[in-house]
């Protein structure tokens, strides 16, 4: 017998498949998995199991289970009730690709399903004539479950996972029934037996994981940068290119389990063999929020901003400082996207924080008027104290920690760029970290200089740890420069003209021993790029920047048009207009693909494209394709899941 000595930490059900999970203190064991675990499952107009895949608003349906009553709740919905002892009418319905039969939760369930998801669906349960065979393990049978009747993770595998990822991932996306701790990282790959409390339980695989990890357990809201799945396609990809994590169990006696019931591991089997990346560990900054952060973070992504202070910073370019009603974690560096409702119409924009986290009690972004901005002249002309906008994030992977190891800093800025070099240098100033910063930035003239007394007032603060310069690029630079110097003796070095290798020699000469962060115009950044990959020293420390436009509005792909897609052996063909996937056609019209993560990484909605044009859509977590060889790339073949025809576009299949 192995004793791993670890606990059961949580436990959770899910009494509607795709829905909202009930934690729990303790909980019967039946065959099927725990009491209550996905009784009931949201099936389209065709009868065909409906997920978040496909319907991300359901992790926002809450269900409790009184006796005979089942509660629906929703936000924005009036609860329902309804009786599943009144049930009759029975219905025959699909799980992949299991037919089984079940209660239909009646007329009124579905309307409020209908309209809170905006797609036609019903609401079906399990009854005493619903029987589903178990695929996996021993035989048996199982509920609504994808495949077995447990889905057991371990915390300390997540904390291995988290250590590569800027933003850190709940263990709510990953939708467990048991979760355990004390057990080393990835330990669960090679249980074959193990007891819990008095219950014993076969392991019978690992869990494939697909696109559901990337969306809010609270909301339903994709991750931009499709983690954690993309991270686990790369560091957790099985011989089989699917991407792993946690354990499915199959009970083998039944009883009662309880949070904190001893874990104990009866028998091994060789692990499945992974094919591990090379992602490196993230750097972690001090944490100045609660418990890391994550209790602020957790299910909490659109938030109300209250304005309470406008502040001129420099010409045309303003602070507006908000409180939240909800704490934002996030790290100095990152944007979050402003929902402005302008003329009617809600506008999205994204602005860096040029506060610092290591300041909670407000969050502020800083905006200069632009020519033609539509949103930052609606800020500069409208917003008001008091007033208050929705927001989103915050995100992004341009921020303090992306520096990783280096010790010394050279923070790089032109115009509006310098807002997430103010939130990484006072994070740094007031946690104290052991950094030496360059500061240098670019601005038009005196006028245009922010920030510039607080700059030196963090200089009397970290004293020779900060190097603060400027240069002024403007038609009367040189004299300004010269009275700006005069104006701060033994202060901030000030010259007159653009950046070049002379300048940068000047306000940094161990550019090579320093990570450079660097923010602004295109022209400015493509400029100190240059400069940095030719400096005379091959620089030890990476080259990371971020851009911006005129409002930061993000740069959609070219709209796809129409097109038309022939399946060749199945002989059929779709057409239509606008960005969807083969996958998605496919289904359309009745064409079988084999799909799993439905986001680009295990590979098994492979096929081949013998004529036309295509992209990689914007679902794909791994854009390279990885799974896929060069000789198959060669040869046409794509991710059905994961690929967007252009035109007329025939596959082989």
């Amino acid at each position: 017998m192995f004793d791993t000595s670890c606990r059961l930490e949580r436990i959770t059900f899910y009494p509607l498949k795709s829905g909202a999970g009930v934690p729990i203190e303790t909980v019967r064991l039946e065959a099927e998995g725990l009491a209550g675990d996905r009784r009931m499952m949201a099936v389209d107009e065709t009868g065909n199991c409906l997920t978040a895949r496909k319907a991300p608003r359901l992790m926002q349906i809450r269900t409790h289970v009184d006796g005979d009553d089942i509660i629906l709740s929703a936000p924005g919905m009036s609860p329902l009730v309804f009786s599943r002892a009144r049930l009759e009418v029975a219905r025959n319905v699909s799980i992949w690709g299991d037919d089984v039969v079940a209660l239909d939760a009646g007329e009124e369930v579905r309307q409020w399903l209908t309209h809170f998801l905006d797609r036609s669906c019903r609401m079906v349960i399990k009854g005493a004539i619903t029987h589903r065979p178990l695929a996996i393990g021993p035989g048996g049978t199982v509920s609504f479950a994808d495949t077995a009747p447990l889905l057991l993770t371990n915390s300390v595998s997540l904390a291995e996972v988290n250590r590569y990822l800027d933003l850190e991932a709940e263990m709510e996306r990953f939708r467990p029934n048991l979760v355990i701790g004390g057990a080393p990282a990835f330990d669960e790959d090679g249980w074959r037996h193990v007891r819990i409390g008095d219950v014993e339980f076969e392991a019978v695989g690992a869990c494939d994981r697909c696109v559901m990890i990337t969306l809010d357990p609270a909301t339903g809201e994709a991750r931009s940068d499709h983690e954690p799945l993309a991270l686990l396609g790369r560091q957790r990809r099985g011989e089989d290119g699917k991407a792993y994590f946690g354990q499915f169990l199959v009970p083998r006696t039944l009883g009662r389990l309880h949070v904190g019931d001893k874990v104990e591991v009866l028998s091994r089997k060789p692990a499945i063999t992974i094919l591990r990346g090379n992602a490196q560990p993230v750097t972690r900054l001090p944490s100045t929020t609660v418990n890391g952060g994550v209790a602020a973070r957790h299910g909490i992504h659109e938030r109300k901003l209250r304005c309470v202070a406008i502040i001129d910073e420099a010409n045309d370019f303003r602070t507006f400082r908000f409180v939240v009603d909800h704490a934002v974690d996030y790290k100095p560096g990152q944007f979050i996207t402003l929902l402005l409702d302008i003329n009617g119409e809600v506008v999205r924009r994204n602005y860096t924080i040029s506060s610092s986290p290591s300041r909670p009690h407000f969050l502020s972004v800083t905006v200069k008027r632009v020519d033609g901005g539509r949103v930052s002249n609606w800020l500069h002309d409208t917003l008001k104290v008091g007033d208050s906008i929705r927001s989103l994030g915050a995100n992004g992977r341009f921020h303090l920690a992306a520096a990783g190891a280096a010790g010394k800093l050279l923070l790089l800025s032109a115009g509006s760029g310098i807002t997430p070099m103010m939130a990484m240098l006072r994070f740094i100033a007031d946690t104290n970290l052991p950094l030496d910063v360059c500061f240098h930035s670019s601005a038009r003239g005196v006028e245009d200089v922010a920030f510039l007394h607080e700059l030196l007032s963090i200089k009397m603060q970290m004293g020779d740890r900060l190097k603060l310069s400027w240069n002024l690029t403007g038609r009367n630079a040189a004299a300004e420069a010269a009275a700006l110097a005069g104006r701060f003796e033994g202060g901030p070095g000030t010259l007159a003209g653009r950046l070049d290798t002379g300048m940068m020699e000047a306000v940094c000469p161990d550019l090579a021993e320093r990570a450079v962060l660097c923010c602004g115009p295109d022209g400015f950044r493509t400029k100190a790029r240059e400069i940095y990959e030719g400096w005379r020293v091959r620089p030890e420390f990476p080259f990371l920047e971020e851009t911006f436009g005129p409002d930061r509005a993000a740069t959609p792909l070219p709209e796809i048009g129409d097109y038309k897609v022939s399946f060749l052996k199945a002989g059929k063909s779709i057409s239509g207009s606008g960005a969807v996937t083969l996958l998605e056609l496919a289904r359309k019209i009745g064409v079988k693909l084999t799909s799993d993560c439905e986001a680009g990484i295990c590979g098994s909605c492979r096929c081949k494209v013998t004529s036309g044009e295509w992209r990689v859509a914007a679902n794909a977590a791994d854009p390279e394709r990885s799974v896929l060889s060069q000789s198959e790339k060669d040869e046409g073949y794509v991710l059905a899941c994961s690929t967007s025809p252009i035109g007329d576009v025939c596959v082989e299949a």
